[in-house]
């Protein structure tokens, strides 16, 4: 089962969590923990590369995360972005994935 974590603090996105393969089907061949992983990676990427801003970044196999100190307006979108996007895709996928999000105030 993939676990996403999305945290929110002052009412803002300031990061995110996803660890684990959803198994839907076999390694290689799993559409849903694709599509998880390329939005997610797009996030990073529009967010450090792209927007060049500051962020602890985790990659490792089966584990992504980004924490920002605090959101901008870019960060915000882009993040919130995401969440829109995994909460469509993992809509009928709850066998396989749990999103939740925590507030950190």
């Amino acid at each position: 089962m993939t676990k996403i974590f999305f945290t929110k603090r002052n009412d803002k996105f300031v990061g995110f969590t996803i660890s684990g393969h959803t198994n839907k089907a076999e390694h290689g061949k799993d559409v849903l923990c694709a599509a998880i992983s390329t939005a997610s990676q797009m996030t990073v990427c529009g967010i450090v590369e792209v927007a060049k801003v500051k962020a602890k970044v985790k990659i490792k196999s089966g584990f992504l995360s980004l924490e920002l100190e605090e959101a901008t307006e870019q960060t915000e979108l882009l993040i919130k972005t995401l969440y829109k996007t995994l909460c469509s895709i993992c809509e009928n996928e709850k066998k396989y994935v749990k999103l939740e999000v925590r507030d950190d105030n």
